[in-house]
């Protein structure tokens, strides 16, 4: 794991995102307040769940997973307590049985899976834990999923979000520039999920807690525009940078970014022109390299900080050349299901996509969701701690960070603010009153607190060093000493002073 290497106790979730992640977001919304999305989009026809997909999304099977699994680890507990025993299983378990009927069969999530059965569907083996599941966890609400009254996850996901605001910004497409006004921003998800972090009076705790799970930059590249560019990928990470950062600065210390699958494989650009297919294939691997690119510095700006890349491409790419081997058909890549003569929607709100990859010409059919789902869990699962939400305690977590990587942090970020203020008006005049690239860390905190170093002050307040009071607002044991050390050397000088 990029930054901290112990585990790290995760319990609370954020989606953030677009159609790949929305669990029935657009399908509520109405333009102007009188039209409704769902026919705009399609998804009324199309899908039997609100999803761009032919069931539930990969953003409903990892919150069941994650749910199910603290309910099997509730009913261990019971069991120990009472002496009783029974087999085995994690969520992991639990996501094979979601796609396999059996050891031999394939099963498509989208031929049982509705919101109002998903817990049933997947814990049936034990009717105590499908007792639970019961009243544990729903899937209906598309910006909430509660795990007994509390907030296990909140999405922020919404077909069409765009990770670069377009608004007003000049089109050839009189459909595209419109699109680029009506259109989710990322920002204005941020927004959204920082009033609600107000209103709410969230913790530090509560949001040292979360995983902020964030998915966006392919509307930027086959919606908005025209064709895929690297300048619209560059616009595009530098936003989604910017998200993270912001959501840093308030409070947030863990993120998962996925990248993106190659779009040149999707039935859209198989459909098109070898130039067409070429293009957004370069475009896709330039995106995934500037992201990884992109949360390496972050993860070395901010240490205090996890920040992944979870590697959809590659997974996308192997179901791809590997169909077989997953439960696809071969002959069934290049043809989107709701083009397809299978396609239907049963009377139950099912619609079984058997072998087909893609829902549409882009997004992916309920069985990938799954798999991708699946996927994820089994990395993260190990990476970090989830655990069931609590009732909050006010105690600080103590985090091991060194102070080789504080100071080069605070290097990285004191340079990128000083070169920006030279670059601007009256640049010319813009000095450094630290030696920022040798100080250490009292030295530093010295000149934030006690020297005049506005900049300095600025920087060690955005790395989360101290809060807007100047009190230490990490419990960092390093950053702690050259604390104590700096007060204890003032304290020892006033007293001089008033000895004489």
């Amino acid at each position: 794991m990029t930054g901290i290497m112990k585990a790290k106790k995760i319990s609370h979730f954020i989606m953030m995102g677009d159609s790949l992640s929305d669990r029935g977001t657009l399908d509520h919304r109405y333009l102007l307040g009188c039209i409704p999305m769902a026919s705009l989009s399609g998804l009324s026809k199309h899908s039997p769940l609100g999803r761009f997909t032919n069931g539930l999304a990969w953003s409903d099977f990892i919150s069941a997973m994650i749910a199910d699994e603290f309910l099997i680890e509730e009913a261990e507990e019971r069991d120990q307590e009472t002496g009783e025993h029974r087999e085995e299983r994690d969520a992991t378990d639990i996501a094979d049985d979601i796609i396999t009927h059996s050891d031999s069969r394939r099963k498509t999530p989208a031929d049982a899976l509705k919101p109002s059965e998903i817990a049933d569907e997947i814990l049936a083996d034990d009717p105590r834990i499908r007792k639970l599941a019961k009243y544990s966890y729903f899937l209906n609400d598309d910006r909430f999923v509660r795990y007994q009254g509390r907030d296990l996850v909140r999405n922020y996901d919404e077909g069409g979000l765009t990770a670069h605001d377009y608004s007003w910004m000049p089109s050839t497409s009189v459909s595209r520039f419109v699109s680029r006004i009506i259109l989710s921003k990322l920002a204005t998800m941020r927004d959204k999920l920082l009033a609600y972090d107000r209103d709410h009076e969230l913790s530090r705790k509560h949001k040292a807690e979360t995983l902020v799970l964030e998915w966006s930059g392919a509307n930027d590249l086959i919606t908005v525009n025209a064709h895929p560019s690297k300048e619209e990928v560059d616009r595009a990470i530098k936003d989604r940078i910017i998200n993270a950062e912001q959501m840093i600065k308030n409070g947030y210390r863990h993120f998962v970014l996925f990248n993106l699958p190659d779009l040149s494989l999707t039935p859209r650009y198989q459909a098109k022109s070898q130039e067409e297919r070429d293009n957004a294939h370069a475009c896709s691997l330039y995106f995934n390299e500037q992201l990884a690119k992109a949360c390496k510095e972050l993860a070395e700006t901010y240490p205090h900080c996890s920040v992944e890349v979870f590697d959809v491409g590659s997974l996308f790419t192997e179901i791809y050349q590997h169909p077989e081997e997953h439960g696809f058909d071969p002959a069934k890549l290049r043809t989107p299901y709701t083009e397809s003569e299978d396609f239907k929607i049963n009377p139950d709100r099912t619609s079984p996509a058997t072998g087909y990859m893609f829902w549409d010409d882009v997004h992916p059919t309920a069985d990938l969701h799954a798999l991708l789902a699946e996927r994820f869990y089994e990395k993260y699962s190990q990476e970090f701690h989830f655990s069931e939400p609590q009732e909050e305690t006010l105690e600080k977590e103590e985090l091991d960070i060194s102070e080789e990587a504080l100071r080069a942090s605070f290097i990285r970020k004191y340079e990128s603010k000083l070169q920006a203020e030279q670059s601007g008006f009256f640049g010319s005049f813009r000095r450094s009153h630290i030696n920022f690239r040798q100080a250490s860390l009292k030295e530093i905190l010295a000149h934030a607190l006690y020297g005049g170093g506005h900049r300095t002050h600025a920087v060690i307040t955005e790395l989360k060093w101290i809060d807007a009071a100047g009190n230490l607002d990490l419990n960092i044991p390093v950053l702690k000493k050259a604390k104590e050390d700096l007060d204890f050397e003032r304290s020892q000088q006033q007293g001089m002073a008033l000895g004489h």
